[in-house]
């Protein structure tokens, strides 16, 4: 399961607050020497989150920026009467040192929403462009200095080196000023970036029939940050393996599915809804997502009959050759084509588990048998994690349904010099061939068909945030969406109702933070 910024700070916020209670033996100057190494790893994490490399600096952050200079001056100069610490042990031990991790995991899980160059590959990546976003690091480095203040205060009374204490009363009061100045100037931050979320790679993960139903809407709004990925890249041409018309046609099929399959969820989610009103609403978002499969199926219509030339995958069945042709030589093979775009396997493992939830680990799209009947609806809600979550699974399904939708013209766009057909209506008189070109009127109704899509994807996106408050569905999320939509297009997303009070549970089993391979020390963001 993804983890989110505002979870990572909570690591950090909770972790520094047991080292800064805890108490340092006076007469270990190693013990002093590692934690101000630590200390001075935390005041590099938050001046780098603060000081966005190739960003002009925000003026009103200014003072912020000299305290937290003049202290780094001071803990460096404190740190030469004490014994060196080898550096990449620094980050590890007590919670002093997992709060050196978390916070790493912070930059990192920010850094990761670009490539190697610096490019966005998400589109999320450019959520801290805005004075708002900004004020929001801000905020949690002013707790962070804090914390931070207090630790290097301990330090000063118990360590025995006069030299050192003085340089450390010094950097005690630059912290404690930098924190109320980010205090100040971090007000008005944008609490939804709490809810930015982690950028997952696209690797596939199966769906398989002995996972358990707990976590299949967990893993389902995995899929949906994947398949976000895969439709961003394609939108801005960044694609390591661009997108087939197979892989197009396979996709289109998978969803037209998975969408059918989050109404029927929505519509079992409506019998155990916590009011009548509540239910009415899901029942009309069930009903929304029954258009929007229905838009993907006239996508899929407009497939029937073309065909990639370079991915044949997929293509209309063909007659046997005649033994006159294969006499003369005539018959070739169909070319193999690329394996799928990771893609295809992302939108089949979230059909699969949609399905699943809705109809048990047994079932199966492929199955000749009838459907089994849906399981009970309390079982359904439970494994799904509530009302409120089974309906945030299905609104991540309506985001990444818009992305692929928006992108779709784009994919199109990018092949189509390479897309035959075999429909007779529209075959030129004198072509020797079965299969032509597509011409330039079939090629935009197969673009405008997605646009279909994005209609009814919005559609049931904004009742699903309408139905927000009736049903305690956190509404963080959409309003990080609505400004990453911004960067796609010039269309606003969904109207987002006033925020349902959500209180997350304060994380603090190490195991839910991925320790980086080198927690943030040199990051570039």
């Amino acid at each position: 399961m993804t983890v989110t910024l505002g979870e990572l700070y909570g690591v950090v916020h909770h972790r520094l607050e047991r080292a800064a209670s805890e108490s340092l033996p006076g007469d270990d100057p190693f013990a002093h020497a590692l934690a101000l190494s630590q200390v001075g790893t935390l005041v590099g994490h938050v001046d780098l989150l603060l000081s966005r490399p190739g960003e002009r600096v925000d003026s009103a952050a200014g003072d912020t920026f000299r305290y937290l200079h003049h202290a780094r001056r001071a803990l460096d100069g404190a740190a030469r009467w004490l014994p060196a610490v080898d550096p990449d042990s620094a980050a590890y031990g007590g919670a002093l040192g997992s709060a050196v991790e978390a916070s790493g995991a912070v930059i990192d899980l920010i850094r990761g929403h670009r490539d190697d160059t610096g490019a966005p590959v998400t589109p999320y990546a450019l959520a801290f462009t805005t004075r708002s976003a900004r004020a929001y690091h801000l905020s949690h480095a002013s707790s962070t200095l804090q914390s931070v203040s207090r630790i290097v205060h301990t330090v000063s009374r118990t360590l025995g080196n006069r030299n050192a204490s003085v340089r450390l009363q010094t950097a005690h009061a630059s912290l404690q000023y930098a924190s109320v100045q980010a205090r100040y100037t971090g007000a008005g931050a944008d609490q939804a970036l709490a809810a930015f979320p982690q950028a997952l790679s696209l690797t596939p993960v199966p769906a398989l029939s002995t996972d358990p139903l707990t976590q299949d809407a967990g893993r389902i709004r995995d899929d949906c940050e994947r398949l976000s990925r895969a439709a961003y890249e394609t939108l801005h041409g960044r694609s390591v393996q661009p997108l087939s018309g197979s892989d197009l046609q396979m996709i289109t099929r998978w969803r037209a599915l998975g969408t059918m399959l989050a109404g029927r969820l929505l519509m079992q989610a409506a019998g155990e809804a916590p009011s009548g009103e509540a239910g009415a609403l899901l029942r009309n978002c069930a009903e929304l997502f029954r258009n929007s499969a229905r838009a993907w199926r006239d996508v899929q219509e407009r497939w029937d009959r073309v065909v990639d030339v370079d991915d044949p995958q997929i293509h209309p069945r063909l007659p046997k050759p005649s033994y006159e042709m294969v006499r003369r030589g005539q018959v070739s093979r169909m070319p193999r084509g690329a394996p799928p775009h990771p893609a295809v396997e992302i939108a089949r493992a979230s059909t699969l588990r949609a399905g699943r939830l809705l109809f048990g680990g047994g079932w199966d799209p492929d199955s000749p048998t009838r459907p089994p009947e849906a399981r009970p609806a309390p079982d359904i809600v439970a494994d799904a994690g509530g009302v409120a979550e089974l309906a945030q699974t299905a609104y991540r399904l309506t985001v990444a349904d818009w992305r692929i939708a928006v992108a779709g013209p784009r994919a199109v766009t990018a092949i189509e010099h390479r897309l035959l057909t075999d429909v007779p209506e529209h075959c030129p008189a004198d072509h020797p061939y079965r299969f032509y070109q597509l011409h330039g009127h079939q090629l935009e109704r197969l673009r405008n068909s997605f646009q279909q899509v994005c209609a009814a994807q919005q559609a049931a996106a904004q009742s699903l945030l309408a139905a927000a408050p009736a049903i305690g569905m956190d509404t963080s999320r959409a309003v990080l969406d609505a400004a990453a939509h911004r960067h796609i297009t010039a269309r606003t997303w969904a109207p987002v109702p006033a925020a349902v009070a959500v209180t997350p549970g304060v994380i603090t089993l190490g195991a839910v933070v991925p320790p980086p391979a080198a927690p943030g020390r040199g990051a570039r963001l």
